[in-house]
């Protein structure tokens, strides 16, 4: 009943009763690192692993990059803060950011050093468990609620640490972020339970190329992976030889080289490149030809699940 002067005080509640089945975390033992446009709606969950394969190998800038075999993690995360006045009354000032450091092995130095290009502030990840959880922070997109990256105020990439015979090397990374993103019903997740293991879904491994030799207009060139320096030839032989995997540009001004043909050199294990010929006959001899493959989706299609992003400079003779 209303009460003169008396206000009826509206307030948050949550009902406490539940069923058999509860959603309990496991142990955090990977995350994905996603922009700030990525979502899972309801309608991606019937082919998540594909959904999410796919997005490892789109173009940069809708790319998703998975960090896999988290070891161990310390838990940082902050108290909330209290003050108490000259009066004794106690007053919340601030909830506590979330500060985890997750430790990892698999991939070594030369992959930790390719993830810390990622680090920085205001990042977005999805994080899942041994369990197949995969959670991230509750959003409504019109009348649709989906699944959207848990905003990261720092992730940072530890610098990594020697083996000290009594512990091996050392690899991390750091997330500190607001504790709200996943609470107070923020939290979103969905469990893929047995279907797949999300640790199978896979990145983007970058490719290493080394130029043999260069002769006017011809190059060959050697294709490995960057990191386990694997001789892909054996591996993909003729594949890798189409015109369409490649994009060559001039290093001083970003134009188009373009790429005549590629051959397969069965006998040393490489490619010849030959360049448009009059392109290169007209570049300054202090230029350099920039070769890259094109982006990993269109390798990805064709089943060879590699990128030469930071692709290789081959300099003019005479530069």
């Amino acid at each position: 009943m209303a009460l003169l002067n008396q206000p009826l005080c509206a307030t948050n509640f949550g009902n406490t009763g539940f069923g058999d089945c509860i959603l309990e975390p496991g142990k955090i033992v990977g995350a994905f690192q996603v922009p700030s446009s990525f979502q899972i709606a309801a309608g991606d969950v019937g082919t998540l692993q594909t959904f999410l394969q796919n997005k490892t190998f789109a173009a940069i800038g809708t790319r998703i990059f998975p960090y896999h075999n988290f070891v161990t993690v310390t838990d940082n995360t902050e108290d909330v803060s209290i003050t108490t006045t000259d009066y004794g009354t106690k007053y919340i000032t601030r909830d506590g950011d979330y500060d985890l450091t997750f430790r990892y092995f698999a991939g070594g130095v030369l992959l930790h050093q390719d993830i810390a290009k990622n680090a920085g502030s205001g990042k977005y990840f999805l994080f899942y468990d041994d369990k197949g959880n995969i959670f991230g922070r509750r959003s409504k997109v019109g009348s649709a609620t989906v699944l959207k990256g848990i905003y990261v105020d720092v992730f940072y990439v530890d610098k990594w640490k020697f083996n000290t015979g009594a512990d091996a090397a050392n690899y991390s990374m750091r997330f500190i972020f607001g504790g709200q993103q996943i609470n107070n019903g923020n939290l979103a997740y969905y469990s893929v339970g047995s279907d797949f293991s999300l640790r199978d879904i896979t990145g983007v491994q970058e490719l290493e190329l080394v130029l043999d030799s260069l002769v006017s207009n011809v190059a060959k060139i050697h294709v490995y992976t960057k990191i386990s320096k694997v001789d892909l030839h054996p591996i993909y032989g003729n594949a890798l030889s189409n015109t369409g995997y490649w994009k060559a540009t001039k290093r001083s001004d970003g134009s188009s080289v373009g790429i005549t043909s590629i051959a397969e050199d069965g006998a040393n294990k490489n490619y010849t490149f030959t360049f448009n010929s009059a392109t290169v006959s007209g570049m300054a001899p202090t230029d350099a030809i920039y070769l890259q493959s094109s982006n990993a989706s269109v390798l990805y299609a064709a089943g060879i699940p590699y990128e030469a992003h930071e692709g290789l400079y081959i300099e003019l003779p005479g530069s």
